[in-house]
């Protein structure tokens, strides 16, 4: 009998394991995003930035105002899923077993799971902020 189940879920264990993997990739792929563009805003930004820790900016505030756009695309981006998912779940609703349409404690930690990737991500490359000197970009320019 043992056997017979295994087999019949085996179908099913191989579509769980890929569908994670992609879920992972997908992960992976919106982090690196995510750090790809607060990092270029760095590099694009470190004269502006060096003249405001220069003129007496702090530089706390020099990364919150480096790693805002990563954290405001994460957030809108994640907004539109949310919508989205909220649509395609009712669709959805005939192919899931056992749980209900809107599964509250799994929606809550996706996005807080999101959430962190989103800080991680674009804390990074903020951080490079501590390493630009205002006196050499004032001699800069």
């Amino acid at each position: 009998m043992s056997d017979l189940q295994a087999k019949s879920l085996a179908t099913q264990r191989i579509e769980v394991a890929l569908l994670s993997a992609m879920a992972g990739l997908a992960l992976l792929l919106s982090a690196i995003g995510i750090f790809s563009l607060v990092a270029s805003l760095v590099v694009q930004k470190t004269r502006e930035i060096g003249i405001r820790i220069a003129l007496g900016s702090s530089v706390r505030r020099a990364i919150v105002h480096a790693g805002v756009p990563g954290v405001r695309a994460s957030a809108c981006g994640l907004i539109v899923g949310l919508i989205l998912c909220a649509g395609t779940l009712r669709i959805l609703h005939s192919v899931l077993y056992g749980v209900d349409v809107y599964d509250w404690p799994t929606m809550l930690a996706v996005v807080l799971l999101l959430a962190v990737v989103t800080l991680i991500a674009a804390a990074v490359p903020s951080v490079r902020v501590v390493r630009i000197s205002p006196a050499e970009t004032l001699r800069d320019e």
